[in-house]
């Protein structure tokens, strides 16, 4: 049950300004309690002697059910008016059943099941005590330096807004009723473009058109709030000059204004207090003034609110800016049914129910539709009788979570590669060799040092381990490596410059090609890697990701033919680390390769490069060969349907994923050369034929103009159906539609 609304309006009437203030602070466990995971910078935060954090308005990153509870009864026995805290957390991409990183997850398209691994997630966090999660993370992402790719739904507009439906909804019930047992309120993120930093460097500026940010950046966002998410997080970035927590423009006029959305905005970690940093403000009173006036109705970890709004909220317009926000906040907190149950998930019966075996289940299944097959010489599936050298630290290790599961997740319950492949190979058809150091070295680790060093083991003399591998390399059939980064490398505050292997994984790679035999690639990775001078040394390459709880199980259902790869590449891997940014839909140039009348080099092309990445977007393989084939198309009330058929042609069953790609015609705002505007998961079973279709509506479509306003361009549309990277097209003249 929640309160009616005058009886919450009753209770905000009584509040005291200082506990209207309290209400707008977000603090860690350390403030609080014990138990909290740091994610940001630890430093005084200066608050003013005497704040009652008992009193703040939420808890973050606190997330054992035992500490929660002892929290709360705290926080409501000395609360004037007994208001519970808001228990948050980062939460991203699992609670303690960890599924593919996001970057994974979205390239299985399959977004049904990505519905069903959030409410799994849900359903964890709130039998634990936590009652919104940070996520999902919605920032559009073209840039593989940028280590929070991992946590991006990847380059595509299209596949991001389906990735934002998809989670919003499993976390909050497609009713978006937070309240029922089991669900969570999502806290979507970064608002606005925080994913284009220049240079791909974290927490770096970001200037794009008012165009491209319409077009691309800020759809993801609106599909989540459509969705009726709860919560919006601001950015660390500056957009177009101005700090994305300061900026009035975009959370008031776009935010709430014209998305309509009008439920808490929070900064991120210390955001308010860094808009000094970025050099948009003078003093900590002028941060307060200029974060309320933009909007920001929660400060996370500073003292900035604390400290500065008592004063300033003695003026008029300042204190209805603060009731305003206090009153959204507390909205939240009824709405999660919290002044009836503020103890919600954290009964005295519940034992914080995780890793069920069906979810186990259904984590095996997402691992299974989200590594993606680049290259297969005839190699996989492994053949039966074979012996199988297995090779690499990421072949017997259990830090396969990557960067964002540390919060939540145990690297304990993770199922290897090597436990996953004895469910198919005896002890004399599997040898397995470390290869290689997985960590260079851990004093460089921080906090992180002694965990990871006990979970990972001492480091070994890099020669004597290339030399156990060639020995157990010779000694089998055939040789799966595993390669990649070590999950640190991804992540918040993870950007890179080079992209490429490091020496000690290429050096092992070239000592086992000398012997001749077939190479798998298993490659590990939160982001798009530069792979250009290794793909030849291998015969089959599949990006595994950071596939999370059961990785080990699906990869060896994948290597095996227990499942058929179907997964597309969200995002592009690139060449050389020269082309970024690298994403398929641009724009064709004035003078585009092959389509032109002027000579060779006075074209739009590197001349020391290929234009095209190494693989794009949508690359992926399957054991089984599918077709698809266009019927006739026809125009709508509002739209156009786009019937089809798709055939696999094999003997075996397999998933398929169906892209259609629309070309539009010209217009005053120049498209990009195609662009995604609908997918299809299908199963079909061997040598099986299925009819099914596509409807495009005029507002996928349209487009927004420098100034923000939407248009609708007639003409010519031509529409490309794509399977396994095998296209087709029909056209289709489109004029007005009916309103």
């Amino acid at each position: 049950m929640i309160l009616n609304k005058t009886t919450l309006k009753a209770l905000f009437d009584d509040m005291t300004s200082t506990e209207k203030v309290a209400q707008t602070i977000q603090v860690n466990g350390d403030l609080v309690g014990e138990g909290s995971l740091k994610t940001g910078p630890q430093v005084d935060l200066g608050f003013s002697r005497g704040f009652d954090f008992n009193t703040a308005g939420s808890v973050f990153n606190v997330t054992k059910p035992d500490q929660l509870r002892a929290l709360q009864k705290k926080a409501i026995e000395e609360s004037p008016h007994h208001i519970p805290y808001l228990f948050m957390a980062d939460v991203i991409y699992g609670f303690r059943t960890i599924f593919p990183i996001p970057l994974a997850q979205a390239g299985s398209f399959d977004f049904d099941k990505l519905k069903k691994a959030a409410q799994v997630t849900a359903r964890e966090s709130y039998n634990n005590g936590i009652h919104c999660l940070f996520s999902p993370m919605l920032d559009l992402s073209r840039d593989p330096r940028w280590g929070r790719v991992l946590e991006s739904p990847g380059e595509d507009v299209y596949t991001a807004k389906a990735y934002a439906k998809s989670i919003v909804q499993g976390y909050q019930g497609d009713d978006g009723d937070v309240s029922m047992p089991g669900r969570v309120a999502a806290c979507i993120k970064h608002f606005a473009g925080y994913g284009a930093p220049e240079g791909g460097r974290e927490y770096n500026t970001v200037d794009m058109s008012t165009q491209r940010l319409f077009n691309e950046y800020l759809q993801p966002y609106q599909a989540a709030i459509d969705a009726n998410c709860q919560l919006v997080m601001t950015a660390f970035n500056v957009l177009n000059g101005t700090p994305a927590t300061g900026n009035r423009w975009l959370n008031r006029d776009v935010l709430r204004g014209r998305f309509g959305f009008s439920g808490p905005l929070i900064s991120d970690y210390s955001a308010i207090s860094e808009l000094q940093s970025h050099g948009m403000t003078t003093s900590v009173e002028e941060s307060a003034k200029t974060a309320l006036i933009a909007g920001v109705d929660m400060d996370m970890m500073t003292s900035v609110y604390a400290n500065a709004l008592p004063q300033l909220i003695r003026q008029p317009e300042f204190a209805k800016l603060l009731d305003e926000a206090v009153w959204r906040l507390l909205v939240l907190k009824n709405k999660l049914g919290l002044f009836e149950d503020p103890y919600r998930g954290l009964t005295t019966t519940n034992t914080g129910e995780v890793l069920r075996p069906e979810d186990r289940e259904l984590a095996t299944r997402l691992v299974e539709e989200s590594v993606v097959l680049l290259k297969n010489e005839d190699v996989l599936p492994l053949r039966k009788g074979k012996s199988v050298a297995l090779i690499g630290p990421y072949a017997d290790s259990r830090l396969t979570l990557g960067f964002w599961a540390s919060v939540t997740g145990n690297p304990m319950d993770t199922v290897t590669l090597r436990e996953g492949l004895k469910q198919s190979y005896s002890d004399e058809q599997l040898t397995v060799a470390q290869g290689f150091n997985l960590f260079e070295s851990y004093s460089n680790l921080g906090a992180y040092q002694h965990i990871l060093e006990k979970v990972n083991g001492p480091l070994q003399d890099e020669q004597k381990l290339i030399q156990l591998a060639l020995t157990a390399a010779r000694e089998s059939d055939v040789i799966v490596l595993t390669l990649g980064e070590q999950f640190m490398e991804s992540g918040e505050a993870a950007s890179k410059a080079h992209l490429a292997l490091p020496m000690r994984e290429k050096r092992l790679l070239k000592a086992l090609a000398d012997l001749h035999k077939p190479i798998v690639g298993i490659l590990y990775t939160g982001r798009p890697l530069v792979l250009t001078d290794i793909v030849p040394y291998l015969n089959a390459l599949l990006v595994a990701w950071y596939p999370g709880t059961m990785g080990g199980v699906g990869i060896a259902n994948v290597l095996t033919g227990v499942a058929s790869p179907s997964a597309r590449l969200s995002t592009s891997f690139p060449r050389s680390e020269g082309q970024i940014p690298v994403y398929y839909a641009q724009n064709t140039t004035g003078r585009p390769m092959g389509q032109n009348n002027h000579s060779e080099r006075f074209i739009s092309r590197y001349i020391d490069e290929a234009n095209q990445p190494l693989f794009g977007f949508g690359a992926g393989l399957s054991y089984a060969s599918s077709v698809a084939h266009w019927q006739t198309p026809s125009i709508t009330d509002n739209g156009v349907l786009l019937p089809y058929v798709v055939t696999n042609n094999s003997d075996r069953s397999a998933a398929v994923v169906v892209h259609i790609y629309v070309h539009q015609p010209a217009s005053p705002i120049v498209p990009p050369e195609k662009r995604l505007v609908d997918s299809e998961f299908l199963i079909l079973a061997a040598r099986e034929t299925v009819e099914t279709q596509a409807i495009i509506n005029q507002s996928d479509l349209s487009f927004f103009d420098n100034k923000g306003v939407s248009h609708f361009q007639s003409g010519n549309y031509e529409f490309i159906l794509d399977v396994q990277g095998q296209e087709e097209k029909t056209n289709i003249e489109l004029g007005g539609f009916k309103q």
